[in-house]
């Protein structure tokens, strides 16, 4: 006579469960509505730069703390708060108000090192090319690391597309840093001395603002929804 075996005296074999990622799948905020914030902190901060360098005008040129780089957080502080009731609010908190900063202050720290080690130039084609150099190398790395971070943290949809977009992007935030640079000191005289301040803010402005509107543009276009994908339809 068979015995009856119950169900739970056989061992059932279930699929191990898949990992969990790391951040929840990336919903997106409409670009119009990206743009329009960061474009505000992007003029926030060309505001608060015309205060706080002529305060702290010994502090300007500083590589590592000065008033450009601890008022980053300034320039996506309205688009945090502005969604701050969307999903991914702590991503990006974390992204906007402390790893941008610390990719700016990287960036800086770069041009400033280039800048110091050709400082004695007195030909003027070797001074500008200089210039231009220095705010190229500081224009590619804030985009290199703003970039690798913003995919990192899932911000983005990872796609190639997107990663077209980041390489376009990076070509243009380094030549937008080079002209930057270069027509900032043109304009101010090339003056660096920390005692006349409107050449100070008008540098300041030339190399900060221009690049953050590229980034912002950049920004906004990245963190945009991503498309549905449309699977192809099936004969019944």
């Amino acid at each position: 006579m068979l015995a009856l075996v119950s169900d739970e005296a056989i061992p059932s074999e279930q699929a191990p469960a898949p990992p969990r990622p790391l951040f929840a799948p990336y919903r997106g905020i409409r670009f119009a509505v990206s743009l329009k914030w960061l474009l505000g902190g992007a003029l926030l901060y060309a505001l608060l730069l015309l205060v706080m360098i002529p305060a702290n005008p010994g502090e300007a040129s500083w590589p590592i703390v000065g008033p450009s780089l601890y008022l980053t957080p300034m320039f996506g502080l309205p688009f945090v708060l502005r969604t701050a009731h969307r999903p991914a609010r702590l991503r990006r908190l974390l992204y906007f108000l402390l790893l941008l900063p610390l990719a700016h202050i990287a960036a800086n720290y770069v041009a400033w090192s280039y800048a110091v080690a050709s400082f004695y130039q007195s030909d003027p084609n070797e001074v500008l090319l200089r210039n231009l150099a220095t705010g190229a190398w500081g224009g590619a790395t804030g985009a290199t690391l703003s970039f690798t971070l913003l995919y990192l943290t899932g911000l983005t949809a990872r796609r190639r597309a997107e990663l077209g977009v980041m390489c376009v992007a990076t070509v243009a935030l380094t030549v937008a840093g080079a002209l930057g640079m270069a027509q900032g000191l043109i304009l101010s005289g090339g003056a660096m001395d920390t005692h006349a301040t409107e050449p100070l803010v008008l540098w300041f402005e030339c190399v900060h603002l221009p690049w953050q509107i590229v980034f912002a543009l950049a920004l906004a276009w990245l963190m945009r929804p991503p498309k549905p994908v449309k699977w192809p339809a099936t004969a019944p």
